[in-house]
């Protein structure tokens, strides 16, 4: 009779790496989107008050 195997064996270790650094690339990917975004709004955000700006001074 064998007795019970413990413990988890390198191909198992080796695969849960490979799902974590999946799901890490995928969250890097996507918080790089959301600071793009973050950024352009901003950029929108300036753009607007300026142009509110010089409509507010009479400027066409």
């Amino acid at each position: 009779m064998h007795a019970r195997q413990q413990g988890m064996t390198l191909l198992e270790v080796l695969l849960a790496v490979g799902v974590v650094a999946v799901g890490m690339f995928a969250a890097a990917g996507l918080q790089l989107q959301a600071l793009q975004a973050a950024e352009d709004a901003r950029r929108d955000g300036q753009a607007a008050m300026a142009a509110h700006s010089e409509h507010e001074r009479g400027r066409p």
